[in-house]
């Protein structure tokens, strides 16, 4: 899904609820300007950041994809079915592909994550709730409050997602994991 997409659904959701962006900007501390970026898709924003405006409008992060089939109880996404919902284009070179997209009423959104190989320092995330991270393929630097960590496939951290964190790729080919976000 392209950050058009997203961005539409965003300013579809937040007129629905009849919030002016400013509203939305206090309730999620971004800024105006950017939360209207985001609305004209012009910026790609992370899961993070759609987990924050997500939690200002009281809805699951899962409104802002588009809905297939809705399925009350079970779902099934076949391997060549997963969604690309931010795409590489965010500050990191991230890409994030939806597991569940339209299972109703979840709890956690799940996910596989691409990171590249060197990525871009910068900001770390943070958000209401706890985050799983398991290494698929790769080697992954990732930083949680004042620590580092090296993970390697197979290794897997979980962690309270209040506290700032991020993952980079590192060596010579991207990584990926499976990213499972649950917010209260």
């Amino acid at each position: 899904m392209d950050e058009l997409k997203i961005g539409r659904k965003i300013h579809q959701i937040r007129l629905q609820n009849k919030l002016t962006l400013l509203e939305v900007a206090q309730r999620t501390g971004f800024t105006k300007s950017y939360l209207s970026m985001i609305e004209q898709g012009k910026k790609s924003p992370p899961i993070a950041t759609l987990s924050k405006i997500a939690r200002g409008f009281g809805v699951d992060i899962g409104a802002f994809f588009e809905q297939r089939k809705p399925e009350d109880s079970i779902m099934l996404v076949k391997k060549g079915e997963r969604e690309v919902v931010v795409r590489d284009g965010t500050i990191f070179g991230y890409r994030y592909e939806a597991i569940a997209p339209t299972k109703k009423r979840k709890k956690m959104e799940p996910f596989i994550i691409t990171l590249p190989s060197k990525s871009k320092e910068g900001d770390l995330f943070d958000h209401e709730g706890e985050e799983l991270f398991y290494v698929l393929e790769g080697q992954i630097r990732f930083f949680y409050g004042d620590k580092k960590y090296s993970l390697r496939e197979g290794d897997c951290i979980y962690f309270d997602s209040s506290i700032p964190h991020r993952g980079e790729g590192v060596g010579n080919r991207p990584a990926k994991a499976l990213v499972v976000i649950y917010s209260p």
